[in-house]
């Protein structure tokens, strides 16, 4: 599963748009970048159906696509990664909504471009997950949420190939001359079972998956999932003083950190620390640093050192 994807964007649930945009760009890591433009923008007839909660009661609307229309969500480009930064009000109404108002801001579903959207589809819900949003436009499914939170907490959320013109609007996002030159690895998900999570990442199609290995530096134990183009990463607590420690024990299983490969750690770290970016800790053989990006959206920096070609 996975092996035919590309990275559409990664979702984040916000409470303040305009201050999670201002928040990464004024500490040099992403720069705002708009809105994402509707998929497909065509005349005829849409409808969404999703979960009113994260357990269920799903409801379907109709509308009419096409005309003037109103964003909501605004983009953050950090290196090659779109952040989708998605303005929600805590609370009864849907299920990104109560996610806000369980666990506060942070990261909820990576979405992949597919080959074949339905054929995918068919495949999770076949191993038990459920479809928790469905958009189409003219029949046609322009995107999807289903539900892998079982461990890890994250919704992966399919979409159809990327066409000509949104390739080039990703294209025009990334040569703005203030993104970084970063290369987006994947995520860093904190988990109470370790086992049970690759266990669960296995069943449901992912069975590519390194051995548990251990850091005294992060006080964790991890094993890395290969899921499309991206490596999720899974962290289990061995110390009170894990990096990841906070985060399980306010949020339970979920993302903790955004993952990239840089040309030089060194000199990454001495730009971001300029900038009041704290660097928090070290992995063990020196290529990874985790950085306090938290302030809005509660997310860390992981930068990775790359290798020499």
């Amino acid at each position: 599963m996975g092996e035919d994807w590309e990275v559409n964007h990664v979702g984040m649930t916000i409470s303040n748009r305009n201050a999670t945009l201002r928040h990464y760009q004024s500490i040099g890591v992403g720069v705002s970048v708009g809105p994402q433009p509707l998929l497909p923008y065509e005349p005829g007839e849409g409808s969404l159906t999703y979960f009113r909660t994260l357990e269920g009661d799903p409801v379907t609307n109709t509308y009419t696509t096409g005309g003037a229309h109103t964003f909501n969500d605004g983009e953050t480009q950090i290196g090659d990664c779109q952040l989708e930064c998605y303005p929600m009000r805590p609370g009864p109404g849907m299920f990104l909504s109560e996610y806000l108002a369980r666990k506060g801001p942070g990261i909820n579903h990576i979405c992949f471009n597919t080959a074949s959207v339905e054929t995918d589809t068919q495949f999770f819900l076949g191993k038990g997950c459920d479809l928790m949003f469905n958009a189409l436009v003219n029949g046609k499914t322009v995107e999807n949420y289903l539900d892998t939170r079982t461990h890890g907490d994250l919704m992966i959320s399919l979409r159809p190939p990327a066409t000509d013109w949104e390739r080039a609007w990703k294209a025009n996002n990334e040569s703005h001359p203030l993104v970084n030159k970063w290369r987006f690895l994947g995520v860093g998900i904190g988990v109470a079972d370790l086992p049970a999570t690759i266990a669960y990442y296995a069943e449901i199609g992912f069975s590519n998956s390194t051995d548990i290995v251990s850091d005294n530096e992060v006080g964790a134990q991890s094993a890395s999932v290969t899921v499309g183009p991206l490596t999720f990463d899974f962290f289990a607590s061995i110390t009170d003083t894990s990096v990841y420690s906070e985060s399980l024990q306010v949020r339970g299983d979920g993302v903790n950190d955004i993952a990239f490969a840089v040309a030089d750690l060194s000199a990454e770290t001495d730009r971001l620390e300029a900038k009041g970016v704290a660097c928090l800790r070290t992995s063990a053989d020196g290529r990874s640093r985790y950085f306090d990006t938290r302030a809005e959206g509660n997310i860390m920096l992981r930068l990775v050192q790359s290798l020499p070609d």
